[in-house]
């Protein structure tokens, strides 16, 4: 993984004045993506374009560091933030098996990816074969292209910034407040500039068949970079399949309707379990998760974030501390992962569980000042999500009891979220600024960062791992929401395919790459495995009541989320099967209910 930054310009002094400052206010935020190498290159394109291209490795994939910008014989030049975990890049290449990509392929992602670059005329065609999240530039030399986007997902964070008048176009991973009129790049498909043009121009080819949703996008661009779009051909085959219209049987929902338990949500997730199609799709998705977590445990070099300062010394370093993180709740989301992890990690080595929260702001709470005052340390960070946490730790402590298990308490005050919010964070979620992109990525700044306790312990600790699994897109696949039961109660059952369909084509908006941009500072990587490609395509093709069934017989924590209770169920959990989705940032305590979410913010 990498933080990036290319600026192009032409050869003109006060242009290459410009672009030194907007580096200068990139700088240490590219930087922090990635400690392991930083590499610049200036290179001249073409006869009017000049190039000055920025990585910040952090090691993930390959048996050593792999330095990046990348450069081959012909003159191409790769900028790569990513990861390819499967599809048919890897199978072609690395000779991995077709189910799973086992980490003695040590081919580093980046070279594979250049390679097969250099080796194909279309560019598109190449990306199309990729599974995993990532964002790139890549410079064609053969045809003096300039080529740029996210995958369709969306997850990882690429910025861009375009000045007509001066003939600038600015790309990076991050950006500082300094740098304004930068937007993030929409995940809708890959966008080229031709440097044979004397002017700022681009093309996008679609990742799908453009709609209406696709032309605003595309619209709004246009308006904001004052660059007119020229749309090319689709890169993806068009899915002509609809779900809409699908009203289900009787017999579809007699199982889930007429369970005899239903007063006992633990009860009735045992019940569904006994049916033979429940099963099926349960055992299904449970095979498709834990290739996800094992495919983004096992890509990665087998040192903590100490240990592997040691490895360029040609020491010989066997370290046994921890190198997985779990954002962990205790919530249904994060419970899954946890216990799934624990298949694939090493039985030698702990992994740390980082539950984060939040002191009462002063006006939040209606305790006299004096009451106050007695309240221990630990009342005061006793959130909603320290306490299902805690709980969640229990029950995983009594599943695999041979395992380490670090719970991490990370307890943020006041003042310690004000300093960082106004000096770190507001930079990092720039240019988005709204309440809930405050609180959103003030909390997972904070659990990222992955500082506090362990349990009851006095003593700080701070997680060595390098890599962090989360939760995001669990509930969006899965019927997680609580406009998806008021939907289903107004509607009907035609309005929630809808929705769930509208969930799954929109999800690159979800601002995945802000938290992209929150994790990376620390120089750890997130991973998404609910946000895998194959447990996608499973879970688009079930019906809606077989992924969720969020009816008045099924209440918050059994109905909404059901697919994926029936899977925490057949792990061995209990209590955490059914407990009730909670926001995550009013879990930690970060939020003020009375805000509205949408509004600007004005502490960033």
């Amino acid at each position: 993984m990498c933080g990036i930054f290319c600026s192009i310009s032409q050869n003109h002094k006060k242009d290459s004045i410009q672009i030194s400052r907007e580096w200068e206010a990139c700088k240490n935020l590219v930087i922090a993506r990635g400690p392991d190498r930083v590499t610049e290159k200036f290179e001249n394109l073409t006869p009017i374009w000049f190039g000055h291209f920025v990585a910040a490795v952090l090691w993930m994939q390959g048996s050593d560091l792999c330095e990046q910008p990348t450069i081959d014989s012909a003159g191409n030049i790769l900028l790569w933030n990513g990861d390819i975990f499967s599809g048919n890049l890897v199978n072609v290449v690395y000779h991995a098996h077709v189910q799973t990509v086992h980490a003695q392929d040590n081919a580093c992602d980046t070279n594979v990816l250049l390679s097969a670059l250099k080796s194909s005329l279309n560019v598109s065609s190449v990306f199309q074969e990729i599974q995993g999240p990532y964002s790139f530039v890549y410079f064609q030399k053969s045809t003096n292209l300039l080529y740029f986007g996210r995958d369709i997902v969306g997850r990882h964070s690429l910025l861009l910034k375009v000045n007509t008048d001066e003939n600038t176009v600015i790309l990076t991973s991050v950006a500082s407040k300094e740098v304004n009129k930068i937007i993030e790049i929409p995940a809708i498909g890959i966008f080229v500039m031709n440097l044979d043009n004397s002017r700022v121009n681009l093309a996008c080819y679609p990742w799908k068949e453009p709609d209406l949703h696709f032309t605003d996008i595309v619209e709004s661009l246009e308006t904001h970079l004052g660059v007119d779009i020229d749309i090319k051909k689709t890169i993806l085959k068009s899915d002509t399949s609809t779900s809409l219209h699908l009203h289900p049987d009787i017999k579809d929902l007699d199982y889930l309707e007429n369970s005899p338990y239903l007063g006992n949500p633990y009860k009735t997730l045992e019940y569904l379990l006994e049916d033979a199609d429940i099963l099926e799709r349960v055992d299904r998705l449970s095979q498709l998760l834990c290739r996800a977590v094992e495919v983004r445990i096992n890509k990665q070099p087998r040192f903590c974030k100490a240990c592997i300062k040691l490895v360029p010394s040609k020491k010989d370093v066997a370290c046994d501390h921890s190198k997985i993180g779990i954002l962990f709740s205790g919530g249904l989301d994060s419970a899954i992962l946890t216990l799934i992890a624990d298949k694939y990690v090493s039985q030698y080595e702990p992994i740390d569980l980082i539950n984060v929260a939040f002191e009462k702001s002063v006006n939040a709470g209606s305790k006299s000042k004096k009451s106050n005052e007695k309240e221990s340390t630990d009342d005061q960070y006793d959130v909603p999500d320290r306490k299902t946490g805690k709980q969640t730790f229990l029950e995983l402590s009594k599943i695999c009891p041979k395992r380490k298990w670090n719970f991490v308490e990370v307890n943020i005050s006041q003042a310690e979220l004000q300093k960082y919010r106004s000096s770190r964070i507001c930079n990092l979620l720039h240019p988005l600024c709204t309440i809930l992109d405050e609180s959103l990525g003030c909390a997972v700044w904070f659990a990222s960062r992955a500082k506090g306790t362990i349990s009851s312990s006095a003593n700080i600790y701070e997680s060595p791992c390098r890599l962090l699994l989360l939760g995001m897109g669990a509930d969006e696949l899965f019927g997680g929401y609580m406009r998806h039961r008021t939907i289903l109660r107004h509607k009907g059952w035609d309005a929630l395919t809808q929705e769930l369909n509208f969930e799954i084509a929109r999800i690159s908006e979800r601002n995945l790459g802000r938290d992209d941009r929150i994790v990376s500072d620390h120089g750890r990587q997130s991973r998404l495995p609910y946000l895998d490609e194959n447990v996608i395509e499973y879970v688009q093709r079930l019906k809606p009541w077989e992924r969720c069934y969020p009816t008045d017989k099924m209440p918050s924590g059994l109905g909404d989320k059901l697919l994926l209770r029936l899977v925490a169920c057949k792990l061995g959990f209990r209590n955490t099967a059914n407990f009730p989705k909670r926001a995550f940032q009013f879990g930690s305590r970060i939020a003020n209910g009375k805000e509205n979410a949408r509004d600007i913010s004005s502490r960033l």
